[in-house]
């Protein structure tokens, strides 16, 4: 039994200097560090979940140009507020105070995202291009990144070339937010 206690103390100290060693890289600049640090607030992996923080991290991680956190910073945009993500169910208002929607921010990083191959983000992009929400409808450029993340291998993208060739248009309600600040087009 105190063998037991003994490898329990251990590995809850490597854990813990584990732990010391992201957040010094992270806080370092490192933008696999962040994201990493982000991923495991955000699950509250090895470390107490604290979603502001995961938030934080995911900027700074996606502004070092990491791939996964500029498509993850993005969706969180698109639909934090919507309540598809962990951080919505802290309630409509709590993750309307930390992570409004914002479709501008959603094309910002969807696009940044999405020249850089990110299949996600290219479909995603293609969706907001096609709505209009955050960007300026677009069918032209819809279909485009659609035919992109369908030559990638995203499944999802011949309903959405459909949908485009057929004008369903998704309903109007959350096209009202501002264009994209960073005037991607």
């Amino acid at each position: 039994m105190k063998h037991l206690l003994i490898a329990i103390g251990l590995s809850v100290l490597l854990v813990a200097c584990g732990e010391s060693q992201m957040i010094s890289k992270a806080n370092s600049g490192d933008p696999q560090a962040q994201f990493e640090l982000a991923m495991a607030y955000r699950e509250g992996k090895e470390i107490q979940k604290d979603l502001q923080s995961s938030f934080k991290w995911l900027k700074e991680a996606a502004k070092g140009g990491h791939l996964e956190a500029q498509f993850e910073l993005a969706k969180d945009y698109a639909v934090e507020a919507e309540g598809n993500r962990e951080t919505a169910r802290l309630g409509v208002g709590t993750a309307i105070k930390y992570f409004a929607r914002d479709y501008g921010f959603a094309v910002q990083w969807f696009h940044a995202a999405a020249e850089k191959g990110h299949v996600g983000a290219e479909l995603e992009l293609a969706k907001l291009y096609f709505a209009g929400w955050g960007i300026k409808q677009d069918d032209a450029k819809a279909k485009e990144w659609a035919e992109k993340a369908k030559a990638n291998g995203n499944k999802d993208a011949d309903k959405l070339l459909a949908d485009i060739a057929a004008g369903n248009r998704p309903k109007p309600g959350h096209g009202t937010v501002p264009e994209n600040p960073a005037s991607a087009s």
